[in-house]
């Protein structure tokens, strides 16, 4: 699918909240991926992941007219994906916490993870291995990061969200944010030393 540019995306965003259905599901086309790799980097189970970005979508679909500025929607969904997210978290903290889900990472493999932008994967079997054997060390350390910092470090460094649009998702202050992604960033990068 071509990129669209921040006004093409508007249109779509005015013309579903005016009720057209294909022009939502080209918004949904256009943020899936993101929306997951937000999802399962904050649970770490792929099962979760898919049902939080599929509730939050539905969800974002009922609620699209309460949006009043048609070009924060991607920021908008994000936050919807991430509440989601960290209410399964704090939910399965209650009950109890569960292990990593291996086999999810690995049938997810790190193109699905990072969007394709491993740069590592060039169709050679022992890259692809390193590759994933990285994204599952990095996926075992995000789990063990506080959820406030791994929140804010996977919408940062996977989503790219600015620490401003971070800020007013978490509802926390821009130098509280970049306190966490600081934190996060450095156990992750202590942690990650053996893979440089």
């Amino acid at each position: 699918m071509p990129d669209l540019t921040t006004t093409d995306e508007r249109a779509l965003v005015l013309r579903a909240q005016d009720g057209d259905v294909a022009a939502f599901e080209v918004l949904v086309d256009l943020h899936q991926g993101r929306l997951f790799r937000i999802a399962y980097l904050v649970l770490h189970n792929r099962m979760d992941a898919e049902d939080v970005v599929q509730e939050a979508l539905v969800s974002s679909w009922k609620r699209l007219h309460l949006l009043e500025e048609p070009s924060a929607f991607r920021a908008w969904v994000a936050q919807i994906v991430s509440r989601a997210a960290t209410d399964v978290v704090r939910k399965a903290a209650r009950r109890s916490t569960e292990g990593v889900d291996h086999k999810a990472l690995e049938d997810a493999g790190p193109e699905a993870v990072l969007g394709g932008a491993t740069g590592r994967n060039d169709g050679q079997p022992e890259h692809a291995a390193v590759a994933g054997a990285q994204m599952e060390a990095l996926a075992a350390i995000l789990q063990s990061t506080e959820e406030k910092q791994r929140t804010c470090w996977v919408l940062r460094e996977i989503d790219g969200m600015s620490y401003r649009e971070i800020a007013q998702l978490v509802g926390a202050s821009e130098s509280t944010v970049r306190g966490r992604i600081a934190r996060a960033r450095s156990q992750i990068l202590d942690r990650m030393k053996d893979w440089r």
